[in-house]
Formats: structure tokens, C-alpha cells, sequence
């Protein structure tokens, strides 16, 4: 189906309904989350978007449309199932939505409004100015989209149920989807299924050891919400005009225990994509809120979490909260010094392997190291970088830090890249290497070591350098020797890196303890320089974190760790 059919739900903006006044509510791609206190008017916007949809005819066509759940509802809600409407207080002109979407039947962006209108004897909503509706056709229409409401009904006491076995067709016929969809979400074996219709359609899946009679609410809860992500995939497989449906589910998490609640958000976010489904649904669950939070700040189309706080008075939409102010305000509480949550892991690019050693020994034992993903085996030359930071590529503009070697001053000075930082020195890290070993003396105790990579062993395996670039004497200077060395010849960065990367000089690089490790002694032995990278790279990665990632600044005090001095 081509993405671009898909109905979808953009923009409720409310004028004025019951506690809601001018407040705009943007949905996301695949899964919204509304949460907030009670009398915050969470389930009211669920009935808004209800009331906008109806599955009876494809006005493009002209062709009625008669699709049914599995348990035989219809994918439309009534407006009795999600308002309950006060004669006293809900009048005509008591109700003003404006409406914003994209029509996978017009294939184009559609607007609207919903107004509360006296038909019959009581008022009732209505949409008005639908835009899709053209010539003399009815304008005070719904939209043509599939829709399951599961309300707060559902939760009706099983106890108290008119409830009757019922073999649903399809459900029978896809009994092991339904077992495994439950199994996944509950993280159960259960190895059977069972269809009930009376006060509530459902279906449960449970064990050979006990039946529909004996399962908790959290189960029922469960098999409603799978029978309704089973409904859409059986509208899909039967309408050759499917263009998406909408889910919405009030207070999603009740009798789910928390591992429950976040395999829902997965499952949903697995299901959003494979049917073209939009979820919104309503919550009082930290865990749920707070895992549906931090996807919404990595997948920012995909997931909105819209908390309505009436704390400042009016309710209010609070945009870009965190995570802290979302919990201190629903508890009532003030917001904790320091967050638990974790931190995302930011991935380090390098030019060459040489440069992600180095990276290695700056950051051993520093507390930053945990949130770093360093990606030793991609390297890239300068110049790639520096093109898809140019390009706007998110994974290098936005959300990674690029290590360049310290000689690239010249290709960034006076340019704001944030995500990179240089490594110390002024040297490529093999050519800084080489220059640090050779001026050490013969009789300096690094050579003292376990490997017995001498002196002697050293100038031995870096003949090639030596030799070509015509070194002598007890001390180089390697950036004069460099730009001495005859333009003809051979490029000086192989000469090196056949030196770096030479057997001997590797068995010295791969010991781990600082005593072998040509590079922790060069870190030890170079504080002031080392430091001043550390601090380079820990502001960059405060940067990538807030602007790639959008972790707020209460969360980033987890990065307020002061650095261990080298």
C-alpha cells in the first residue's frame, strides 16, 4: 500500500469543550500517549477523535462499506459509547474542535471542525466544513476511516458478565496468532484460546489447566486490545482500499503489571507499521508514560506523549516536558534532584584504528566512558566526515561524536562543528606515537616490561620510518621531518601506518596494563593535554545528547560526573 494513502489523524486544536480551552493536540505517526491527573479531560480527546470517523461508505467511490470486527462490531464508535452528554451543560456552541488530517481517500491534507448541534432532542457532535466533501455533497459529514474505541467498558467486572462462550470465525482460524500475540505481551505459555460474547465481545487466551471462567482482568484486557490489533489485520486482508485504521484505547495499562505495559507500547509500535495503524490512547502509568516519553524524544514522528496539567490553572498542554516534571507533577511532588533513568549510548567514529586506541586510553577508568559506543571497525577519511556533517546527516551532524586526528586543526578552525573534537596533540596519532616512543630513552623504565620490547626492538620495527624520513640522533621532531620528506617518494601516512601496524608494535599496542601500553603511558604522561580533550569530549557529548537526542538538562546530571583527573 503506498504510504502516502494513509489516513491519519495530525492536529486536534480545542476551542473549547468542558475543561479544555485552546488546547492543541498533535498525534503522532504510530502511538500517542495522553496522560495527566484526573478531571485533566484525557478521555474527552479520545471521544474528539472517535467522533471525526465512520466506516459506512467510500464517499470517492460512492460504494457502502460493511466490514466487520471478528466478534461482528463495526469499526465505528458511537457517540453514546465515548460522550455522555449533559443537557445542562453541554449546549449547542458549548463545543468548538478544529480538525487536522491527511485523507487517504482524497490523498490530500483535510480540515474540519467538531461542533456540538441540537439533533433530535439532545445536543450531539457533529462535524462540520468538511473539506474532502466537494460540489453539493454533504459537508457536515464524518470522515470514512476505521476506528476501534476500546473504552473503559471493557473493564466491566468479569463476575458481573453476561458471558457465553462464542467461536469466532476468524479467531478460530488464527487461534495460534491470538495465543502467541497474548504470550508475548503477558509473557505466558498459554496454549489455548477462547472467543466470549455477551455484556463485552473478547477472548482470552489461557492454559489447559484452567479457562475463560478463571482469568484475571489484566488478561481480558489483554485479549481485547489483541482482538482489536486482529480486527484491523483482517480489514486489511479483506478491503482492497485499506488505508490505515485508528486504535484508541482509554486507560491502556489497567490490570497490565509493568513488563506487560512496556511489550504493549513494542507490540503496538511492531503493529503501527504492518497495518498502517494509528494508537492513541489515555494512561496513568509511570512506567507505561515514562517509556512512551523516551521513545517520543528518539522517534519524535513517531511518538508524542501529550501530559494536560490544570496545575497553573486552565488545562494546558505542556510541551517538551521531561520525563521529571511529567512524574513530580502527576505524584505532586517536587522534582528529584538526580534522575535513575539511563542515559542514551552515543556512538564515536574515527578516521583509523590508530585513533580509536588512543580514544581507548584517554577515556579508561572515566566515568562518561559508560555512555560511549566507540565504532573501532568504521573508519572514514577526514573529508567524509566533514561531507555528511555538511550534508546534515543525522547519525554525524546530530547524534554521534567524530574523533578527527589532531593534524585536521586546519579543516574545522573557525567552523562550529559540535560533534567533533581532535585528539591531543598535533600529530596523527601513529606519527605521535612513534615521535613519543623514540625520544624516550634507552634506559627509561617503559622498556623495562614483561614483552621485552626494548628500545633496540622499538627502532627495529620502525626501520622503515627511520630510514625514509632520514631520522637521527636521540630526539625527532616528526612534523619537520614530514615536511622535509620529498613530495616524489612515498606518501609519509603509509610509511606509518606500515609501522603502526607492524606484528611487534602490536603485540605492544594490544597489552592492556599501562606498563606495555605505548598509549596509556603516552595519556600518563601527558595530563595537561589529555585533560583538555576530556573536557573537549564530555561537552560534546553533553551537546549530542540534548540537541540529538533530547535528553533534558535534569537528566544530563548523570554527566555532571567530574572527570577523573589523568
Amino acid at each position: 500500500m503506498d504510504a502516502m494513502s494513509k489516513t491519519q489523524l495530525k492536529k486536534l486544536v480545542i476551542e473549547k469543550f468542558r475543561a479544555l480551552n485552546n488546547v492543541e493536540v498533535e498525534f503522532g505517526d504510530y502511538i500517542t500517549v495522553v496522560c495527566g491527573k484526573n478531571g485533566t479531560s484525557k478521555s474527552s480527546i479520545l471521544g474528539i477523535a472517535a467522533q471525526i470517523f465512520s466506516f459506512d461508505k467510500d464517499y470517492v467511490k460512492n460504494q457502502t462499506l460493511s466490514f466487520r470486527q471478528i466478534a461482528g462490531g463495526a469499526f465505528k464508535s458511537q457517540y453514546s459509547e465515548h460522550f455522555r452528554i449533559s443537557d445542562r451543560f453541554d449546549i449547542p456552541g458549548s463545543m468548538t474542535v478544529n480538525i487536522e488530517l491527511f485523507d487517504g481517500y482524497t490523498d490530500q491534507a483535510a480540515t474540519a471542525k467538531l461542533e456540538l448541534m441540537k439533533r433530535n432532542k439532545s445536543p450531539r457532535p457533529v462535524v462540520r466544513n468538511n473539506s474532502t466533501a466537494t460540489g453539493k455533497s454533504n459537508t457536515s459529514r464524518n470522515f470514512t476511516h476505521p476506528v476501534i474505541f476500546l473504552s473503559l467498558k471493557r473493564l466491566f467486572p468479569i463476575a458481573d458478565r453476561d458471558y457465553k462462550v462464542s467461536d469466532f470465525d476468524y479467531l478460530q482460524k488464527h487461534k495460534q496468532d491470538f495465543i502467541g500475540l497474548t504470550n508475548e505481551l503477558l509473557n505466558r505459555n498459554s496454549s489455548d484460546a477462547t472467543g466470549t460474547d455477551g455484556t463485552i465481545s473478547s477472548a482470552v487466551a489461557h492454559g489447559e489447566n484452567y479457562d475463560q471462567e478463571s482469568v484475571s482482568a489484566g488478561e481480558d484486557n489483554a485479549g481485547q486490545i489483541i482482538l482489536a490489533l486482529m480486527s484491523f489485520k483482517k480489514l486489511k486482508e479483506e478491503y482492497a482500499d485499506y488505508k490505515g485504521g485508528l486504535l484508541l484505547i482509554d486507560e491502556a495499562d489497567a490490570g497490565l503489571f509493568p513488563t506487560a505495559q512496556v511489550n504493549l507500547l513494542k507490540m503496538l509500535d511492531r503493529e503501527c507499521k504492518n497495518l498502517n495503524l494509528q494508537v492513541v490512547m489515555t494512561s496513568h502509568s509511570p512506567v507505561l508514560i515514562e517509556h512512551a516519553f523516551e521513545q517520543s524524544q528518539q522517534f519524535r514522528r513517531k511518538y508524542k506523549t501529550i501530559y494536560l496539567s490544570n496545575t497553573y490553572g486552565d488545562v494546558q498542554v505542556m510541551q517538551d516536558w521531561s520525563w521529571a516534571q511529567i512524574s513530580a507533577d502527576i505524584n505532586t511532588r517536587t522534582i528529584a534532584a538526580a534522575s535513575g533513568t539511563s542515559l542514551p549510548n552515543i556512538n564515536v567514529y574515527f578516521e583509523d584504528k590508530e585513533a580509536a586506541n588512543f580514544f581507548a586510553a584517554l577515556m579508561s577508568r572515566q566515568p562518561v566512558k559508560k555512555f560511549t559506543t566507540p565504532m573501532s571497525e568504521i573508519t572514514l577519511g577526514c573529508s567524509n566526515y566533514l561531507e555528511l556533517i555538511k550534508k546534515k546527516i543525522p547519525e554525524f551532524a546530530e547524534k554521534s561524536i567524530v574523533c578527527l586526528d589532531a593534524d585536521q586543526t586546519q579543516n574545522i578552525e573557525g567552523k562550529n562543528f559540535k560533534t567533533i573534537v581532535l585528539l591531543p596533540g598535533s600529530l596523527p596519532p601513529d606519527q605521535l606515537i612513534f615521535e613519543y616512543l623514540y625520544n624516550l630513552p634507552a634506559n627509561h623504565n617503559f622498556w623495562r616490561n614483561d614483552l621485552q620490547f626494548t628500545r633496540d626492538v622499538f627502532t627495529n620495527s620502525s626501520a622503515e620510518v627511520i630510514r625514509e624520513f632520514e631520522i637521527n640522533g636521540g630526539v625527532v621532531d616528526v612534523k619537520e621531518r614530514v615536511a622535509a620528506y620529498p613530495e616524489e617518494k612515498k606518501k609519509p601516512r603509509e610509511i606509518f601506518k606500515r609501522f603502526y601496524k607492524g606484528v611487534e608494535f602490536q603485540k605492544l599496542v594490544t597489552a592492556g596494563t599501562k606498563p606495555h601500553n605505548p598509549w596509556k603511558h603516552w595519556v600518563e604522561s601527558n595530563p595537561e593535554a589529555s585533560n583538555e580533550f576530556l573536557n573537549k569530549f564530555k561537552t560534546a557529548l553533553h551537546d549530542v545528547m540534548k540537541n540529538g537526542y533530547a535528553v533534558d538538562t535534569a537528566k544530563l546530571a548523570a554527566l555532571e560526573v567530574k572527570l577523573k583527573k589523568v
